[in-house]
């Protein structure tokens, strides 16, 4: 981390800084120059109090210099950012088109699974996705899955999405809860992988996971800051993976509403800052209100995400999981229409889009000139 003193900071106010600096334990490199004085921190910058020291006197601004999660993190720069699509079977994530992924929650019985692949097929969804074991934080919390009794039933499981899916030319997204469980996906012929927010920081999962060609959905744990789930995901990348794909669905928050708080800030952070890798939104989960799934799932394409994960049932009244979070089959149509002409706007609108980045130098040259234009100061 660097922090840059403002160009009129005076030597009281960069002491300052640099022995506050010290007394949290950080190492501080400091940089004189013609014009300004920087400040090299040096430690954990995850426990510095960052706006405690942006809001002190003399300082212009933090400057991160670099990033834990390396792989996780924009390769490229503010002014030419670098994103890496991600295959799902034969449909590309992250690059030019949109991606819904839909289904139920739960795969509940063969004709439901393939009314379901019918369903999301016939409203323009390119993917389908379904549980076939459950994360339960109770054991009495009711239906755990078709797949939950033992490899045996979870290899039947799988077959019956994956039979949906082929039917309907569309590839599978299904999570995955145990490490040991990987080779029976794999074997499957599921095409994509998911991570659900209870296994989010599951260490001996995502180690696992390393291994697998398949892509990989990691859905953000509801208790983790923007920077600290792009660790957990680095787990995943850490020996070389490159078919990651992020997923924000909602934070724990002082809202009661809605289930979570879907947090579109970090959606954006992620798309345009932080990280090169595709992103998703998933409101179902975000809100946990129905109704609120549509318009939610739009705002989070206009902040950054290039997928949309949704829960949709062919009656979600009778579902046997998260029905009360599961869109109608008309509600899923027009979500999807609505979506791809959301994207398309963005897509436009993107154009008008500058970064800090590209205007900052020039403004800095400004900054004697306009000091002496609008405050009088020589």
């Amino acid at each position: 981390m660097i922090v840059k003193m403002s160009a009129h900071a005076t030597a009281t106010e960069v002491d300052a800084i640099e022995a506050k600096l010290r007394d949290l334990g950080y190492g501080v490199g400091k940089m004189i120059g013609s014009q300004v004085t920087l400040l090299g921190v040096y430690g954990d910058i995850f426990k510095l109090p960052q706006d405690d020291i942006a809001q002190m006197p003399g300082v212009e601004r933090l400057i991160p210099i670099s990033r834990a999660y390396k792989r996780a993190a924009q390769k490229g720069d503010a002014l030419n950012p670098i994103h890496s699509p991600v295959s799902i079977g034969p449909v590309t994530v992250g690059g030019d088109e949109l991606t819904v992924i839909a289904g139920p929650c739960s795969v509940e019985s063969e004709s439901q699974i393939m009314e379901s692949a019918r369903m999301v097929k016939e409203a323009g969804a390119k993917c389908l996705r379904g549980g076939v074991v459950k994360y339960r934080s109770s054991p009495y919390s009711g239906w755990e899955g078709l797949g939950s009794d033992d490899q045996d039933s979870l290899r039947r499981g799988l077959e019956l999405i994956v039979k949906a899916g082929n039917a309907f030319e569309m590839p599978t997204v299904v999570e995955i809860l145990d490490p040991t469980d990987v080779p029976v996906y794999e074997d499957s012929g599921v095409a994509c992988l998911q991570v659900g927010e209870p296994n989010s920081k599951n260490q001996a999962l995502l180690n696992r996971l390393r291994d697998t060609p398949l892509p990989v959905i990691h859905k953000r744990g509801n208790s983790l800051d923007t920077e600290a789930y792009l660790l957990w995901v680095e787990r995943v990348m850490a020996l070389g993976k490159e078919n990651v794909i992020l997923c924000e669905r909602g934070i724990a928050s002082c809202n009661k509403y809605t289930r979570n708080t879907l947090d579109l800030g970090s959606v954006a952070a992620f798309h345009y800052q932080l990280s090169g890798l595709p992103v998703a939104v998933d409101a179902s989960h975000g809100t946990g209100v129905r109704d609120l799934v549509f318009p939610l799932s739009l705002a989070g394409i206009v902040s950054g995400a290039s997928v949309v994960l949704v829960e949709a049932h062919p009656n979600p009244l009778i579902a046997k999981s998260d029905g009360f979070q599961g869109l109608f089959p008309e509600q899923l149509r027009g979500l999807v229409r609505a979506a791809e002409e959301v994207w398309r706007t963005r897509r436009t609108n993107e154009r008008e889009y500058v970064t800090t980045a590209a205007l900052e130098r020039d403004y800095e040259g400004r900054m004697q000139d306009d000091r002496k234009r609008f405050f009088g100061e020589s």
